[in-house]
Order: C-alpha cells, then sequence, then structure tokens
C-alpha cells in the first residue's frame, strides 16, 4: 500500500515524468489524469502526492491521488456552506442590534450617512464582505460580543479572524489539507493553527441550530455513494 515514505518529486517535473510514477487501472483513469494534470497544473500534483507519500518503489496510485483531491474539494464544498451560514448569523445579528437601538454599535461614518440618506441597514450589510462585517464586529463591547456568542471566551476576537483566514483559503480554492497558513485560534484556551481545531471553531461559534449537522455532514465527508471504493487514509480523514 502506497505509504508516506522520504522519496520525493521535484515539483519541476515534466508531465510525462510524472505520470510514469503513477500507477493507472485503466486507460481510462490514466486520460482522466493527463486531462487534470492540463486542467489543475503538474506542480499542484507534485505537491498533493508528496504530501501522501510515494511507495517503497517511488511510485503511487493515481486513484489514491484523486480521492483525497475528491475528499478536500468535499471538505472545502461542505464548509463554505456553513461559512456563507456563520456570515448571515452576523450579519443578523448587526441588523437587528440596530433595530432594536444598540447605542454602543458602531457602523462606520459611511454607513451611517447611507443610513440618514434614506437606506436601510439589510442594504448596507449586503454589500460588506466577511472582513468588513468582522471590522464591524471587533468595535462591540464584550457584553454585545457575549450576547452575539454566548459562549465564546476572551479568545472570541482571534477565533473570528481564524474563520476569515478559513474562509479565505477555501474561496481561493486552496488544498486544506495542504495548507499551513491558518491563524491561531483557540479550543478550550489553547492555541492552535491545525485545520481540525480551525474547523472546531467555526462549530463553536456557530448558532446552535447548525453545530451538530454541520459535525455530521464533516465527517460524512469520508463516504462517496457513487463509488464504493472510495476510500481515505485514516492520517487524512478531519474527524470532529
Amino acid at each position: 500500500m502506497t505509504g508516506k515514505t522520504e522519496k520525493y518529486i521535484n515539483i519541476h517535473i515534466i508531465k510525462s515524468s510524472l505520470m510514469k510514477k503513477m500507477i493507472f487501472s485503466d486507460e481510462k483513469e490514466k486520460q482522466h489524469c493527463s486531462k487534470y494534470l492540463d486542467l489543475k497544473g503538474v506542480a499542484y500534483h507534485v505537491i498533493l502526492i508528496n504530501l501522501i507519500g510515494l511507495d517503497n518503489d517511488g511510485r503511487i496510485k493515481y486513484k489514491l491521488i484523486s480521492d483525497i483531491y475528491k475528499y478536500d474539494k468535499k471538505i472545502r464544498n461542505r464548509l463554505y456552506k456553513f461559512l456563507s451560514a456563520f456570515e448571515e448569523q452576523i450579519r443578523a445579528f448587526i441588523a437587528n442590534s440596530f433595530n432594536h437601538g444598540l447605542s454602543t454599535l458602531q457602523l462606520g461614518e459611511s454607513i451611517n450617512r447611507n443610513l440618514k440618506n434614506g437606506s436601510n441597514i439589510a442594504f448596507e450589510l449586503e454589500d460588506l464582505d466577511f472582513g468588513q462585517l468582522l471590522k464591524i464586529v471587533e468595535k462591540f463591547t464584550k457584553k454585545d460580543l457575549k450576547r452575539m456568542f454566548p459562549k465564546s471566551d476572551d479568545y472570541v476576537i482571534d477565533n473570528l479572524k481564524a474563520i476569515k483566514e478559513l474562509r479565505n483559503a477555501i474561496s481561493h480554492h486552496r488544498i486544506l489539507l495542504l495548507y499551513d497558513e491558518f491563524e491561531k485560534c483557540y479550543i478550550d484556551g489553547i492555541e492552535k493553527t491545525d485545520l481540525i481545531s480551525n474547523i472546531k471553531n467555526l462549530v463553536n461559534l456557530i448558532d446552535e441550530y447548525y453545530k451538530q449537522f454541520l459535525i455530521d455532514t464533516i465527517n460524512d465527508a469520508t463516504k462517496d455513494k457513487r463509488d464504493s471504493a472510495f476510500l481515505i487514509p485514516e492520517r487524512f480523514i478531519v474527524s470532529l
């Protein structure tokens, strides 16, 4: 079975040479690989292969590469849905706070000016991306932060920044299993920078309505109803 060894492929290898290091089940799989090398790039695949590791003969099954890529993409796609829901959760809290006349709410000069000129809070917040929403949240009082995230601690702003970076990585189609630029987040007061901790951080902050669904959705990503041979090595599995 292919396992992580000390053998690595040079990032500058050409397509034909890389394909010689792969083991294909049939010609169709080989053609599929060739197309994906053109679409995704040789270097992209090399980085993933070096993460997985070559076998003792310096080769690797293409099916394993493909499965791990599909798994990572499933994680990304599923997380993105919940990150979008989390972003809407923040928008809703800010909008509701404004409508309830929260005196400590600081929306910024531009939004306040537009609101005075007849705009509405929903329209103004729709134009803000996650980073801009976070800037508003950063100005919340501790009391308001606690109202927004009842189970949060003193690290809530750091944890929100970590979610922003996770969202950015997914938006830019980065391979999460390879990504090493996550922001620090705090799980039970302990600083973490790994993928699983960053997902747990989202679980901790997202509304209770979504929590278990998020956990189940990520844990279920190891299954593929269309491919009974879909198999992810245990060391790559994201388990919550």
